[in-house]
């Protein structure tokens, strides 16, 4: 008479099943994450930098326009001055 081991097997088949299900039980449990860049963060403060200029040249465009826009010769000539000095 010959005996064969049938239970091992088959206890076998239930714990690979087991592991599957916890593997996939795992994946599901990971959360999402979103990380922004320092380059990223950079563009975002420069946008609004942009709004900001963009705000500026609406007010003097519109000075312009409207004749009330005074140009001031000292600043202009002591910010050449120095604009140029540091080259």
């Amino acid at each position: 008479m010959k005996i064969n081991p049938t239970g091992f097997n088959k206890i076998q088949v239930y714990q690979n099943q087991l592991k599957i299900v916890g593997n996939q039980q795992s994946k599901q449990q990971k959360e999402d994450q979103v990380e922004i860049s320092s380059q990223a963060k950079d563009l975002q403060s420069a946008s609004k930098i942009l709004s900001d200029r963009e705000e500026r040249v609406q007010q003097l465009k519109q000075q312009v326009q409207e004749g009330s826009y005074e140009i001031n010769p000292s600043t202009i000539a002591e910010k050449m001055m120095n604009y140029f000095s540091k080259k």
